[in-house]
């Protein structure tokens, strides 16, 4: 029976709806809940699951094409009228589905067989990645395709080296109040990240240059008070926003992050959507890297990069020697918004806050 794929409703954004990749090609089976393609919008990249069990027969809309709701993107075929019936003709109907199979003539992976998602249902958008690795796998390094996420990351980040005047400012700081407040917790060791969004939300109640937007030749108020942090997870990059920083502790925006970090893992499209920040962190000291230089998030006014703590010898004032554990700071600012001496004041700012943690 032919069963026409809609669609379906995202219910995340109003703006177009651009086909990212097909998961599958013509003539391969595919089951209910199995990822069928990927889309992306201005706010958020996700896939789009098989309302029904089948065969796809035919591809109707291409890569880059821009879709509305409810337009046929593929046909299928499927057996008998129950399935069919069961998703009324429209993707975005199905709330609760069975997660991904492989296809038939691909034994499941034992491991894959034992995940702990297998048992819970899963949401129409649901990053259900076994089958989707699986595949991605089993193509050589010369014809791997960007996700989404990558293409929209990509694209803003383009855009914002191109028509955003960047200047860039670099010091360093005494980690060892920080260093030793995650030694001495009690219980999970807090976020490293989580001291830094509160140093930058105090620092902008000072310089609220920084807490606007451009537009054409004025300064308009960004509405919003959250501090971002930049988040890589399965080499997709997104921007966790942390709301109203300075109301919380160190230890609460700490599992905020972690949570957000397990939501995008599970494929949770509401933290997948792109959500506004005043100023974005990226942290890339894990990674062991000293310094780095990073690129605005538009519409923000800068960010900030910071790299991993070193062991560093220190001048002292009776003329010795001592060691430090200081950590490299780099502020990327927009110039069109914020002036080197000021930002230079803001990045002290930051600067006091975290040494007098």
């Amino acid at each position: 029976m032919r069963f026409e794929m809609k669609m379906p409703d995202l219910a995340a954004t109003e703006s177009e709806i651009r086909i990212g990749r097909w998961l599958i090609e013509p003539g391969e089976k595919i089951e209910r809940g199995q990822p069928l393609l990927e889309v992306e919008t201005d706010k958020a990249a996700m896939d789009v699951e098989s309302a029904v069990s089948g065969v796809l027969n035919e591809i109707l809309s291409q890569e880059e094409d821009v879709v509305e709701v409810g337009q046929v993107i593929a046909v299928l075929e499927v057996e008998g009228s129950s399935t069919s019936e069961s998703a009324s003709g429209d993707a975005g109907t199905a709330r609760s589905e069975s997660p991904p199979q492989p296809a038939p003539k691909t034994p499941p992976p034992a491991a894959a067989a034992k995940s702990p998602d297998t048992d819970k249902p899963q949401g129409m958008f649901a990053r259900n990645r076994a089958a989707v690795e699986a595949a991605k796998s089993a193509k050589p390094l010369n014809d791997m395709s960007l996700s989404p996420a990558q293409r929209t990351a990509g694209k803003r980040l383009q855009e914002s080296k191109q028509t955003v005047p960047h200047f860039y400012l670099q010091t360093s700081f005494n980690a060892g109040a920080i260093s030793r407040c995650r030694e001495t917790a009690t219980d999970e060791k807090p976020a490293w990240d989580a001291f830094f969004v509160i140093a930058v939300a105090k620092a902008l109640n000072k310089f609220n240059r920084f807490c606007c937007r451009l537009e054409g030749e004025r300064l308009i108020a960004a509405e919003t008070n959250a501090v971002g942090v930049a988040v890589d997870v399965e080499n997709e990059l997104y921007v966790v926003p942390i709301s109203t920083p300075i109301e919380k502790t160190v230890v609460g925006i700490s599992q905020e992050i972690r949570d957000c970090v397990q939501r995008l893992r599970n494929g949770d499209t509401e933290v997948r959507m792109i959500k506004p920040a005043l100023i974005t962190i990226s942290n890339l000291g894990v990674a062991n890297v000293e310094s780095f230089i990073p690129i605005i998030n538009p519409p923000e006014a800068a960010i900030l990069g910071i790299g991993k703590v070193t062991l560093t010898p220190v001048a002292q004032e009776d003329g010795g020697i001592g060691i430090q554990q200081r950590c490299t700071l780099t502020l990327s600012v927009d110039h069109r918004i914020a002036s080197g001496k000021y930002a230079g004041e803001f990045l002290a700012a930051i600067i006091e806050e975290l040494e007098s943690v």
